[in-house]
């Protein structure tokens, strides 16, 4: 008894699968896909569409690439395909998209940049002809890239529904709805949206623009620690006396550290802002100030060893006579250290300008320029 059930079930389900597949192929007899399903009283073929962003993966900063987790659903109502309950008691059959008349629609700022779609995608048509076609993809979209107040950046991306070739064609974006359906927060950025509208000539976009603000953390403040001492040793060079032996080897080697942090920004970075780094520019000027500091050190040794070498050559020979005469000795020492200091001041004076003066000249036009920067770049961040 029971295999009689089963074999009766079996038999409907078979011939309702069979009907569902037969009345499809019926309305596709006289169909045309390449005419435009425009009702006899309208002019244009309104389209209602539907943008889920359901998740974000990464902003590229240094491609200018947004990785998103979209869902485009599309829907319109074709007057071709609609049936009654008198031709069929189906609510609804599904299409491969190539059977059927679909609009040319799809995200327009992709890095792919094609408006192809899969000719096997299936579509539901309901029995008053709405069709409903969804795309549930991960897209790459292009971003407006500036980094000029990094680490205190905002980016921005449009992610935009568009038609291709919207000249003399009778298809509009009727209504359009935007779902933001974040599965996770980024830990890196702060991500808010703003619908937008654009009408060109040629084209019609709907959509919304994403706006990425890197979160303040303890990574931004990472960034902003180098900077800052490299800053306080290129200063404190000048400030190190010549006759330690160590300003020159000094100098360079904050030089070098500059050259290095600078190349490693420059690669995180990348070159597709569109204003220039406000963080990128003060590393250059450090780099160049770094290397001028360099090459001041070594004149300033240079002048050290040229105007302290004549006290040297110039120091008189003190021999100690005997064990007797000590006052005498002692009276002669200290003689001659007043006689250096003396020498040591007219020698100053004899040169238009000693390894002294060099060095608080070039500390105090650094510290200058420096402070002029930062009134330049608190002026421009105003």
């Amino acid at each position: 008894m029971k295999l009689i059930v089963a074999l009766i079930v079996i038999s409907i389900g078979s011939a309702s699968t069979e009907d569902y597949y037969d009345f499809g192929d019926v309305l596709l007899e006289t169909y045309d896909k390449k005419i435009t399903p425009v009702a006899a009283n309208e002019t244009e073929l309104s389209l209602y569409v539907t943008l889920v962003i359901k998740n974000i993966m990464g902003l590229d900063m240094k491609q200018g690439i947004l990785v998103s987790h979209l869902n485009l659903g599309i829907k319109w109502q074709d007057n071709n395909l609609k049936w009654n309950d008198s031709m069929s008691t189906q609510r609804h059959i599904s299409f491969y998209l190539s059977d059927i008349w679909y609009p040319n629609i799809q995200i327009c700022n992709t890095v792919s940049g094609d408006f192809s779609f899969d000719p096997y995608k299936e579509v539901t048509v309901k029995q008053d002809g709405f069709v409903h076609l969804h795309i549930n993809k991960i897209f790459k979209i292009y971003c407006r890239i500036n980094v000029k107040y990094y680490p205190f950046d905002v980016h921005e991306c449009d992610v935009s529904v568009c038609l291709d070739h919207q000249i003399f064609t009778d298809v509009i974006i009727g209504e359009f709805d935007i779902d933001i359906k974040l599965k996770a927060k980024s830990n890196q950025w702060d991500f808010t949206f703003t619908e937008t509208k654009k009408e060109k000539e040629d084209v019609i976009a709907v959509g919304l623009t994403l706006h990425g603000k890197r979160k303040v953390s303890s990574a931004t403040i990472t960034k902003i620690i180098p900077p800052i001492m490299l800053t306080l040793l290129i200063l404190s060079v000048h400030l190190l006396p010549a006759a330690s032996g160590e300003k020159v080897c000094a100098a360079i080697t904050i030089f070098l550290t500059n050259i290095v942090f600078l190349s490693e920004t420059e690669k995180i970075l990348g070159n597709n802002s569109q204003d220039p780094s406000l963080y990128l520019i003060y590393l250059l000027i450090l780099t160049f100030i770094s290397g001028c500091s360099s090459i001041e050190s070594v004149f300033v040794c240079k002048l050290y060893a040229q105007q302290t070498g004549a006290d040297i050559n110039l120091t008189p020979e003190i021999t100690r006579e005997s064990k007797g005469s000590r006052n005498k000795v002692g009276v002669i020492e200290t003689s001659d250290e007043h006689n250096i200091e003396v020498r040591d001041v007219n020698i100053s004076k004899r040169h238009f300008i000693n390894y002294q003066k060099l060095d608080k000249i070039f500390l105090s036009t650094i510290a200058i320029f420096l402070l002029v920067f930062y009134i330049f770049f608190a002026v421009s961040s105003s």
